[in-house]
């Protein structure tokens, strides 16, 4: 077999493609396994820019499913990928409190408790949350955390590689063709010392490409994990999907009055999210007026000022003074009912990608599963996942994911 031709390959070498190529390595996949992307590094890939959140918190099952497996993962090896079991709190209406409650029953049921708190309580607990009149209380999810999604993906990218995975860089996939034997992928070439803007003119498609060659790659199977670009990625191979890349922001802010290294992640009735980031402060926020589209411009002190800032300042005191630091965006791949497509798209091409803003804290029992697919002809762990198939779509099963953030 030549060095450029493969058994499998998986498009996409960021946190689930890589979980993805370690649980085939480890299942004893037969032949040559490979992992192609443009950017190993993944300065623009949803593994690097995301807030390090991992939650089993859900509505759905088989989210809470993937979340647990994965998270009970990380615990195991905490020290290598960063876990701090430190909780997740979220804050609850009246309204939000009720209509929690089903979700609470359902991870309960699952094995994934959260405790309930009365306003006195949680302002007992979390003293500096003391704008506390819309509260009926809040609902705190102890196992919970926070991860570092890097650790995480050079473990995975260790363990694959221990286990003969090649990873290939600096390809960017422009066409495929079926084959008597698979596929043929062409190739763009990028050399190796890209700067930041040639990486984000070749993501986001625009300016000047910097292409120094082609190359054709054969393989007999493969696998779509490219995060945002798996919508364009599976046009190539013939299938249409309705994910879309929606812009998330994230901001790090001076604490000054509040010291929240002693807390994990708060959601506010907001929806705003927030949580310790060295001696600083991590926030998020989902707005609601995102168009689709590979957007990676952070819009800086306004976004802070109008959506991260005026929601804290109205939670507490001590968020009188907050500073704007700095900040980033990134993409999620938002799937039509935010849950993640997984399973077998015909021929030998697979998918693992659309999760939605939920990839680092699925990605280990998302690469088993699929893995266990592609080996044994079955999803075995979580036979639920069986229902994330992209088919849903068509037949009108969707698994609509009510706990987002």
């Amino acid at each position: 077999m030549s060095s450029n031709s493969y058994d499998t390959l998986i498009i996409g070498g960021g946190l689930v493609g890589s979980s993805v190529a370690m649980h085939l390595a480890r299942l004893g996949t037969s032949g040559r396994i490979g992992v192609l992307d443009y950017d190993l590094e993944g300065s623009f890939s949803s593994s690097e820019l995301n807030a390090g959140g991992v939650r089993a918190t859900f509505s759905q099952p088989v989210n809470i499913l993937l979340s647990k497996l994965s998270i009970e993962f990380f615990e195991k090896h905490a020290h290598e990928v960063g876990y701090r079991d430190c909780g997740y709190l979220w804050l609850r209406t009246p309204e939000q409190m009720n209509n929690a409650e089903a979700s609470l029953k359902t991870q309960s049921k699952l094995g994934w408790a959260s405790e309930t708190w009365d306003v006195s309580t949680l302002r007992s607990k979390i003293p500096f949350i003391d704008k506390t009149s819309d509260l009926a209380g809040a609902h705190f999810a102890k196992r919970d955390g926070l991860m570092n999604p890097n650790l995480l993906k050079l473990f995975f990218r260790e363990k694959a590689k221990s286990s003969g995975v090649q990873f290939l860089d600096r390809l960017w996939v422009t066409g495929t063709e079926k084959s008597d034997s698979g596929y043929i992928l062409s190739c763009n070439e990028y050399a190796r010392n890209l700067t930041e803007d040639q990486k984000k003119n070749i993501v986001t498609h625009t300016g000047v490409s910097p292409v120094i060659g082609s190359k054709k790659i054969k393989t007999k199977r493969v696998v779509i994990a490219s995060g945002a670009w798996s919508t364009e990625l599976m046009k190539l191979f013939g299938h249409k999907r309705e994910s879309k890349p929606l812009r998330r922001q994230v901001c790090i802010f001076d604490c000054r009055d509040v010291d929240l290294t002693p807390h994990g992640m708060i959601v506010d009735t907001s929806g705003v999210y927030f949580h310790p980031e060295a001696t600083n402060g991590l926030a998020g926020f989902a707005t609601t007026n995102e168009r689709p589209g590979f957007r990676f411009d952070y819009d800086g002190e306004s976004f802070f000022q109008e959506e991260i800032w005026a929601k804290l300042f109205e939670r507490s005191t001590k968020f009188e003074r907050l500073r704007h630091l700095t900040g980033w965006a990134g993409l999620y791949e938002i799937s039509p009912d935010e849950t993640a497509v997984i399973g077998h798209a015909g021929d030998e091409l697979y998918e693992c990608h659309s999760f939605s803003g939920h990839g680092a804290m699925q990605s280990y029992a998302a690469g088993l599963s699929l893995a266990e697919l592609m080996t044994g002809g079955k999803f075995q762990t979580i036979p639920e996942i069986a229902a994330l198939s992209a088919e849903r779509f068509n037949s009108g099963k969707l698994i609509r994911e009510g706990a987002v953030i």
